[in-house]
């Protein structure tokens, strides 16, 4: 019995069905490749656009799952053959156009959609098994090695993690494994609608949902439209209130977190590993169980063991997740122009009104495609990524800081990451301390603050990597002035020191110095930040 792992899609000419092996298993007949890529089927009200947009271009006894989608190129499949391709995405929905490939649609035997789905099942039965045994064993395995942690799923309301969450729950036997939604607020309106259905499906799973403080649409506007080279989005929006809840739910321990991230689902996502131990939440390891599955492995196994799925794969969407995500396909657009026009509309006003006020040269090429690869923060508060320093006269090691936004009272908080700090004064006017290094006690600097005038004086005092020691305060320095509270520092911190309440904070007695709040890039630096070069495609 051999299953594809080549990503290549096989036909049964004699069942009617995609099959995931080089046999099928219904009928015993050899299968036929037919395509590379992913794989899904189309389901009612995709018929019903493409023949509204192009004219009855699918023949009416075609049902649900005879007709299925290569996501890759647009091309559709019926019996086991390309039919016709979608193509023109790159302008606009006005302009996508069907290129017929097959003047002749093979006639199909009459069956049912539920008979279409047990001939998929038996077809893949064996495949299906297999994928399944070696999945939950790699998920008892891994829960084993970390038997201490306590398990959480990572629930997007996507198809992938339906599947995962199947699974976790199937491989302990138990429905009590805890479930995690983060909302963006941006998500699809039918994802918002299935959270919904699932808790009620599953009413003894508990079900946590997580959200940022930060309003989107505000923070947009103040630190420039998330885009595919700054996605401070992901960060703020997603990994942030994240890392919270997972503090919250086990502040001593950490988690082991499974989610439903594939390979083929990106390039990016290609490079990941299936466990990650060193991931963005400081208390987390992530285990991707899905990361080898196939896109049409995914929709088999959901079909065949009749999951619940998101409305908005019936819809046509092939991934879900956010509305105005910079990774979306031009296929996604242009769904999301046709299934919600107001809110494509709302987006497409933002961007046009963001291009206006940053000085754009092109507004409406921006909102068609330049705001994706926006890479710098023309236009806005991009002063706040820049520190005035001048070198003190009296010491080569000394420098003065003018502190242009932000408050000066703060600076001792940015720097508690560095050492323990030991005052010499502090009054309503100023203050001067020591930082001592949090392993050695030996002084590292002295700083004073000015609070009238907003100045900061360091002397650089280290024994040694005085030039890095510099160069991490004044990094920390940036991020006061440009603080926006978005918790990025804090989900980095394995031991709770960095929190965020109504004010930045750092408990200088749970900071060990570990300096992972230091290193990491601050998305909302990052994206305030100018970058050399010409204007090209709304980048700069």
């Amino acid at each position: 019995m051999n299953s594809q792992k080549d990503n290549r899609i096989y036909w049964c000419d004699k069942c009617h069905v995609p099959v995931i092996g080089i046999r099928c298993l219904a009928c015993n007949n050899e299968t036929r490749d037919i395509s590379a890529g992913n794989f899904k089927p189309v389901f009612l009200s995709e018929i019903e656009y493409i023949n509204k947009k192009f004219g009855e271009i699918i023949p009416f006894h075609l049902k649900e799952m005879e007709l299925w989608v290569n996501t890759a190129t647009n091309v559709y499949f019926a019996g086991g053959k390309p039919v016709f391709k979608l193509h023109g995405f790159h302008k606009n929905i006005q302009d996508v156009t069907c290129k017929i490939i097959a003047d002749t649609i093979e006639k199909i035997p009459e069956r049912t959609a539920n008979e279409i789905i047990k001939t998929i099942e038996l077809a893949n039965n064996q495949y299906l098994n297999r994928l399944e045994y070696e999945t939950e064993c790699f998920i008892r395995n891994i829960s084993e090695k970390y038997k201490n942690r306590i398990k959480l799923v990572s629930f997007s309301g996507g198809k992938d993690s339906t599947v995962i969450s199947h699974l976790v729950m199937n491989a302990f036997g138990l429905s009590n494994v805890i479930h995690i939604f983060s909302d963006t607020s941006l998500e699809f309106p039918d994802t918002y609608e299935y959270i919904k259905f699932f808790r009620n499906e599953h009413p003894l799973t508990p079900f946590v949902t997580c959200n940022s403080p930060l309003d989107f649409f505000e923070t947009a506007k103040n630190i420039g439209v998330p885009s595919r080279i700054l996605r401070w989005c992901c960060t703020t929006h997603k990994t942030n209130p994240l890392s919270k809840v997972v503090n919250a739910i086990s502040p001593q321990r950490g988690v082991l977190t499974f989610d439903g991230v594939r390979k083929n689902e990106s390039a990016r996502r290609s490079k990941y590993e299936k466990i990650t131990i060193k991931h963005k939440i400081g208390r987390e390891i992530l285990v991707s169980p899905l990361l080898e599955w196939s896109d049409i492995e995914i929709w088999i196994y959901i079909l065949s063991r009749q999951l619940s799925f998101n409305n908005s794969y019936n819809k046509g969407f092939r991934r879900v997740g956010c509305l105005y995500c910079p990774f979306n396909s031009n296929w996604s657009e242009v769904m999301i122009q046709h299934h919600y026009p107001e809110k494509h509309h709302n987006w497409s006003s933002f961007l046009y009104d963001y291009a206006q006020q940053t000085n754009h040269p092109n507004p409406d090429h921006f909102v068609k495609a330049g705001w994706r690869t926006r890479a710098g923060g023309r236009g806005l508060d991009n002063y706040k990524t820049v520190l005035e320093s001048y070198p003190c006269q009296l010491s080569e090691d000394a420098f003065s800081y003018q502190i242009i936004s932000g408050e000066s009272q703060n600076v001792k908080i940015f720097l508690r990451p560095f050492g323990k700090q030991i005052y010499i004064y502090q009054n309503k006017h100023s203050e001067a301390f020591f930082i001592h290094d949090y392993s050695t006690n030996k002084i590292l600097a002295s700083v004073e603050v000015d609070y009238a005038d907003n100045s900061v004086r360091i002397a650089y005092l280290a024994e040694s990597n005085k030039w890095l020691l510099r160069k991490r305060i004044e990094k920390q320095l940036k991020k006061l002035q440009s603080c926006i509270g978005c918790g990025a520092c804090s989900a980095k911190c394995p031991t709770e020191a960095n929190r965020l309440g109504d004010l930045f904070e750092i408990d200088g007695n749970l900071c060990v110095g570990c300096l992972k709040c230091v290193s990491h890039v601050c998305p909302v630096f990052d994206s305030l930040k100018l970058r050399m070069g010409n204007i090209i495609d709304g980048k700069i």
